[in-house]
């Protein structure tokens, strides 16, 4: 697909360092072990929507490693902390970045994660609660995930599904990457379709100013979706498996497993039923079936 540049101007775009971070060919992986943690410190926790639904209320934590920390957009790492009120071990917690590589300070030193509050799971409710700013806590990671882009061409075609509020953390951080930084290096061209829902809550949203910025600066390279059914829209779901299954778009899938199978049965239906496994096998050799279950 031929690359489409947006005629808006880069204006909004930030500088990053240190931009040797894009020297890497392959993501860094298990950099940190549970033997051998990353040590870091709370920089700030906020909530960011509005959901008046308790469970679907969404914490941003930032946090300094303190430059430690090499990660890609699309990568996980295992948070381990420590309540000094409470004197059992938390759980520790596999969270996706929501921050590029080079963190929401654009410094290469911090990184950030959004976890819902949950008050019934104590590690959660730590972080969402009772965390302050220089509090201690490790990192353990960062580790593989199928959201890690399936083509690194900076003309490739993307489609991000995220169903639940904090399931939108991987796809935020290649946004940022592609639309909010400005590296000399890399200038994204391709396009991205983000759909995103979160039942029918609508307040459970989180980032949608940020992306609609992003839409509004490059609409030839970027477009936001709102959902509650999963590709519900007849015509809308077709061009989605067009895209993928004759246009070479790759397709990433974070939230339930029920999610999963709605979007499955979704492309089934307008494959034929007899054809799409043999599809979804070639899309997944492709590396264009990208799945990623997380019930956060």
């Amino acid at each position: 697909m031929a690359p489409i540049l947006s005629n808006t101007s880069d204006v909004r775009r930030v500088p990053v360092a240190p931009l040797e971070l894009e020297n890497a060919i392959r993501p860094p992986t298990n950099l940190y072990t549970h033997g051998n943690p990353c040590p870091a410190t709370f920089l700030s926790v906020r909530k960011i929507n509005s959901g008046h639904v308790i469970d679907k209320t969404v914490y941003e934590i930032v946090f300094d490693h303190h430059g430690d920390l090499s990660y890609w957009e699309g990568q996980a790492f295992m948070v381990i902390c420590h309540n000094p009120d409470d004197p059992n071990v938390l759980e520790p917690k596999t969270v996706f970045a929501a921050s590029s590589r080079y963190g929401d300070y654009f410094n290469g030193k911090t990184a950030t994660i959004i976890v819902p509050l949950d008050k019934n799971d104590k590690t959660l409710k730590y972080l969402c609660m009772k965390a302050r700013r220089r509090d201690h806590l490790q990192l353990v990671g960062p580790s593989f995930e199928a959201t890690l882009l399936g083509d690194y061409s900076p003309t490739a075609t993307h489609i991000f599904v995220a169903k639940s509020g904090a399931a939108i953390a991987p796809f935020r951080a290649h946004l940022r990457h592609f639309f909010k930084e400005d590296i000399p290096l890399f200038k994204f061209a391709g396009q991205v379709l983000l759909f995103y829902g979160v039942e029918d809550d609508l307040d459970s949203r989180v980032y949608n100013d940020e992306f609609k910025q992003y839409e509004q600066d490059y609409p030839r390279n970027f477009n936001y979706k709102y959902f509650n059914d999963i590709l519900q829209r007849q015509g809308e779901s077709f061009y989605v498996f067009q895209l993928v299954v004759h246009s070479g778009a790759y397709i990433y899938l974070v939230g339930p497993q029920s999610m999963v199978d709605e979007v499955e049965a979704v492309f089934r239906s307008i494959a034929n039923q007899n054809t799409w496994d043999g599809i979804k096998d070639d899309l997944i050799k492709k590396n264009q079936w990208r799945v990623q279950v997380y019930d956060y």
